[in-house]
């Protein structure tokens, strides 16, 4: 028989073992509720909380690792050199004893102005920057149109035109150099078979300059032909197959719809042949070295013919700094004069 004592006991015996377990969770999260208020939240989103986290995850250290020696490399090869260059612009930089090398400022810049030749190495850079330029993106345009509309053998023409593109700039040079010997040279002999007047090619003030400018034509063509020819490929034939039911000859199609969409890799291949043709070094040097007389000296001649040959390199350090100055603001002219306002 159940007395009302035992009944009273059995009905508090839940409630005693509830009590520990409520507490126990009440204690479980007081942590996650003194996270949830409003100053932790501001504290858990301040700088100092976002790096912990991130400098505790095992994928940033990993990656520091992995990216160390590029990031070396760039500060060894890249950063540091800019730098040096740039306070090497401003002080009169003593080779021999380096502790007398003194601030100066612009006198750098002034001594650079005074040089003849500065201005003769930027007539022959600039003359040859348009020459390439007039020359190789209508043909690099024009080759491109070509293999697009091959039916096979697409990929073994842009190989061979390609090709001069990964061959050594020097091994070029010299083989034009043997080449265009006004005496022995292949050139000259081809027209003198067939009865044609010679040309004194790289030895004529006259055509020293034009004949450099072919020379890298030819060299670069095959990397705006590449460039192209993939712009052209993007393109969808739906719009050609929407052009021809309406109508459209070939040639409105080329102006109308091919040069339009294919204006973002236009953009691409004038801006990177401008800054080349600008910084033309290697044909010049190897196959004139300037000459005759001063009708292919060109601008980073004059860099190198002040810094390692006259030991000025204060001077030669200011003349890069212009030209880097010029070739950036060319860049940007050209970027917010092309640049489509749109895209398919």
């Amino acid at each position: 028989m159940v007395t009302h004592e035992d009944q009273a006991a059995q009905t508090e015996r839940p409630a005693v073992s509830e009590a520990p377990a409520v507490r126990d969770n009440r204690s479980s999260l007081e942590p996650d509720r003194h996270f949830d208020t409003p100053a932790a939240r501001r504290r858990s989103q301040s700088f100092s909380a976002k790096l912990y986290r991130i400098l505790h995850y095992p994928q940033f250290w990993f990656g520091l690792v992995v990216l160390a020696p590029t990031i070396l490399y760039y500060i060894a090869f890249s950063f540091f050199p800019i730098l040096r260059g740039l306070w090497l612009s401003v002080v009169d930089y003593d080779f021999i004893t380096r502790a007398t090398s003194h601030f100066v400022g612009l006198d750098n810049f002034y001594k650079l102005s005074l040089d003849p030749l500065l201005w003769i190495a930027t007539r022959n850079t600039l003359l040859l920057g348009v020459m390439e330029f007039c020359v190789s993106l209508p043909l690099s345009l024009l080759i491109a149109t070509c293999l697009v509309n091959l039916k096979r053998g697409m990929q073994l023409y842009q190989s061979a035109i390609f090709l001069p593109v990964v061959v050594s700039l020097v091994a070029v040079s010299l083989l034009f150099r043997f080449l265009l010997d006004p005496d022995v040279g292949a050139f000259n002999a081809f027209l003198r078979a067939m009865h044609l007047p010679t040309s004194r090619w790289l030895s004529s003030p006259s055509s020293a300059l034009a004949t450099l400018a072919a020379i890298d034509i030819w060299k670069g063509l095959g990397f705006g032909v590449v460039l192209l020819t993939a712009g052209m490929l993007n393109i969808p034939a739906e719009l050609y197959d929407a052009a021809r039911v309406d109508g459209v000859n070939e040639w409105q199609r080329f102006r109308y719809m091919t040069i339009p969409l294919l204006s973002h890799t236009l953009l691409l291949v004038v801006v990177l042949g401008v800054i080349g043709s600008l910084q033309v070094y290697t044909s010049p040097t190897v196959l004139t070295q300037g000459g005759p007389g001063t009708s292919t000296f060109v601008y980073n001649m004059l860099i190198v013919q002040t810094g390692f040959t006259n030991f000025r390199f204060g001077v030669a350090a200011a003349a890069a700094l212009l030209q880097f100055v010029v070739i950036f603001v060319i860049s940007v002219i050209q970027l917010k004069l092309l640049r489509p306002k749109w895209s398919y």
